[in-house]
């Protein structure tokens, strides 16, 4: 054993207590983190602030109380008690898991898009959104207390319709229609609020089914329309209904949603009114190219049929929502069944409502 002497320990005493200092020091700055952490709580209108040193008290504090939201040195709101909502990243789609273990997917959402939040967990959250009862990963979400959410979407029961307003990013945001309304209501039922209450009979109607409507019916309403390459155009969905068996109405009802009824710039580019492989990062350059209206249709029909009808992306001949139908794997934005439907309806609202009552 080697023995220091006295002179080395009086040294070697003042290194290790500047060493011990120092090591508590980094933990306690760790703990604290850059600035000061300050809870919010809302009640009746008013917020009240209090701020702490440390993130562990500020979280302690929080807990005992509700409608209080914990915010982060730079403002952003780190974890709220009571309800709230989370928004998805912006820069890219969101999986939905039917686990917390993030092992088997449900779907798929866009950036932007609000979840209802119903529980936290250690690193993931339970959220609602278009029907689905799912997680995310609580890394990637930002969180807003709903006391602090100033615009929300709303449907709205009006003039015999329904009508859906949505707040997210980019394009996904706008009113647009569902389907006929039950009844006339004065109130908004607020989107992050709604699980399926005024599904529309279009939204969860099969697509492999039959329209009552003859080419020469969809060229009428087509003529309506102006400026449209599809115009004279009937045909093509009646005809690919024939082949693949997929809704002519339901077809054009999508080609009417994704390209305006080919009037967008990729539609009368290429011919793609359905925006095949029209990516995020570059729609245009890697949007898929079709030799006619009539192939696009037809690429369309066999789609639907041979991959949603039956195949590895079967969730429900329908339109459907982020739970069930074409929706959960076809398109990122949640409300897409809604919008078909909606766009099903207005058609068939000016062609007599044929479809309608074969529904009913």
């Amino acid at each position: 054993m080697i023995l220091l002497k006295k002179k080395q320990r009086r040294r070697l005493l003042p290194a290790l207590l500047s060493l011990a200092l120092a090591i508590f020091g980094f933990l306690w700055l760790q703990e604290r983190g850059d600035g000061t952490y300050t809870v919010e709580t809302f009640a009746d209108g008013d917020v009240s602030s209090r701020q702490f040193e440390s993130l562990a008290e500020a979280r302690t504090y929080m807990e005992r109380g509700d409608n209080r939201a914990l915010l982060g040195p730079s403002g952003e709101v780190i974890d709220f008690t009571g309800t709230g909502i989370a928004v998805t990243p912006t820069d890219r789609v969101t999986n939905l898991y039917k686990d917390a273990a993030f092992k088997e997917r449900q779907s798929y959402v866009a950036g932007g898009t609000r979840l209802r939040l119903v529980g936290k967990g250690s690193d993931h959250l339970r959220v609602t959104i278009s029907g689905a009862d799912v997680y995310v990963p609580l890394a990637d979400m930002t969180l807003y207390p709903d006391a602090v959410v100033e615009k929300r979407g709303y449907y709205e029961m009006r003039d015999g319709q329904v009508l859906h307003t949505v707040e997210a990013n980019g394009n996904l945001a706008g009113t647009f229609l569902v389907g006929p309304a039950p009844q006339e209501a004065s109130d908004r039922f607020y989107t992050e609020n709604v699980r399926d209450v005024f599904d529309s009979p279009y939204q969860f109607a099969s697509i492999q089914s039959k329209s009552p409507y003859s080419a020469r019916e969809l060229d009428q309403f087509l003529a309506t329309l102006g400026d449209s390459p599809l115009t004279g155009k009937g045909d093509a969905f009646k005809d690919a209904e024939a082949e693949f068996g997929i809704n002519a109405l339901f077809l054009l009802a999508v080609a009417g949603h994704e390209s305006g009824y080919g009037t967008s710039a990729i539609a009368r580019d290429k011919n793609n009114l359905f925006g095949f492989k029209a990516t995020d990062d570059d729609p245009s350059g890697n949007a898929s190219t079709f030799a006619s209206v009539e192939a696009s249709v037809d690429a369309a029909a066999r789609l639907f049929a041979e991959k949603y009808v039956t195949g590895s992306y079967d969730r429900g001949p329908f339109p459907g929502n982020k739970q069930e139908g074409v929706n959960v794997f076809y398109a990122s934005d949640p409300y897409w069944g809604e919008k078909v439907a909606g766009t099903m309806y207005r058609i068939d609202r000016e062609l007599g409502l044929n479809y309608l009552e074969q529904l009913q």
